[in-house]
């Protein structure tokens, strides 16, 4: 294959401490972490999606075939809606599952059968010798190689409660229990907020995290919708998170809006970031089916947003006939891969 998921993905750079490749996968997100650890690299999965229907990549061949028979360190999932676990038996078929971390939260009746998957490959992952953990704000980051990662949500106080209410309530505010993850070190760090609301920053994140959130980079929330700033068009928009954010670009999980069922991203949430960003800053994965790629470097620098063209959807994209698409810590202790040996086929995205 031409354009190989590990020469394309892999860090070949002694440099980089830590890679962040936002995966297209159609109505869904998925993002691979590559942490630097002596020689070799760390690897994590942050979500999992298979858009077949939008011709989202193949994440569980593209893993299979970075990680090989190591196995993945670590899979993280920020919430248990199907769009952010569709695949993850696939995965844990293709390759060993060393850790999940997970929000802990219970969802609702449309979303049992993602949670299903989540619990039988946790169980998986424990009776194969791995661990399992649930995710839980703190003040303090956690080692991943020797990058390091923060966890900004949920709350404790925030799970109970919501796991307290009835399955309809508790489908209502998922996105109020969403894990919010920060991966870097220094005064650089990309920021994966899963689909969290403005309830979940305006009531709890931002009090209590403010001098916490800066990031270079940040995955805008639920694939671009207005849910970040307000539940509807007519509501005043709610800033301040954003601005205690201060990115310096914004990467949009989403396919476009004729292809989304919901309509993401909406029109007056991408306003507001390319107000706050520059349009030219605001990367949509679903514009020609893109995988961006974001690098931090062991001085502390980083590197501007990579492309890797459609490759990766080119070569790896599922469709229809793969069957139905589905519907809307501490420091992993497992192998880790080598760097690739030759360099990656990336470019660097083209504005204007």
């Amino acid at each position: 294959m031409a354009n190989s998921a590990k020469s394309i993905l892999v860090p070949n750079d002694p440099r980089i401490l830590l890679r962040v490749a936002f995966l297209y996968v159609g109505q869904g997100s998925s993002a691979l972490i590559f942490a630097k650890e002596g020689n070799g690299y760390r690897v994590a999965l942050v979500d999992i999606h298979l858009g077949r229907n939008t011709g989202g990549i193949d994440v569980p061949r593209v893993v299979k075939e970075i990680v090989g028979n190591s196995g993945l360190d670590v899979f993280l999932n920020t919430h248990p809606h199907n769009d952010h676990l569709l695949g993850l038996e696939d995965l844990d078929e293709e390759v060993k599952i060393h850790r999940i971390l997970h929000s802990g939260h219970i969802p609702g009746k449309d979303d049992e059968a993602a949670y299903k998957q989540l619990e039988g490959v946790m169980d998986n992952v424990k009776k194969a010798g791995g661990t399992v953990e649930e995710l839980e704000g703190s003040r303090s980051s956690f080692p991943l190689g020797e990058a390091e990662y923060y966890v900004l949500g949920p709350a404790l106080h925030v799970t109970d409660s919501v796991n307290d209410e009835d399955p309809k309530t508790r489908r209502s505010r998922i996105h109020e229990q969403c894990a919010v993850l920060k991966f870097g070190k220094g005064d650089k760090w990309i920021m994966i907020p899963g689909d969290a609301d403005r309830a979940a920053f305006e009531l709890h994140i931002t009090k209590y995290h403010k001098e916490r959130m800066s990031a270079y980079v940040l995955a805008a929330s639920h694939h671009g919708s207005r849910t970040f700033f307000r539940d509807t068009e007519e509501q005043e928009a709610y800033h301040d998170a954003l601005k205690a954010i201060a990115p310096t670009y914004i990467v949009v999980s989403a396919p476009t809006q004729e292809e989304s069922r919901h309509g993401h991203p909406h029109d007056d949430a991408m306003e507001i970031y390319e107000e706050t960003v520059g349009e030219e800053s605001v990367l949509h994965t679903g514009e020609e089916r893109q995988s961006f790629i974001f690098d931090i470097y062991t001085d502390g620098s980083c590197s501007g947003p990579q492309s890797d063209s459609g490759k990766l959807a080119e070569d790896y994209g599922l469709s229809d006939d793969n069957d139905d698409d589905g519907g809307g810590g501490g420091q992993s202790k497992g192998p880790f891969i080598s760097p690739a040996t030759k360099s990656g086929d990336l470019t660097p995205r083209k504005f204007g």
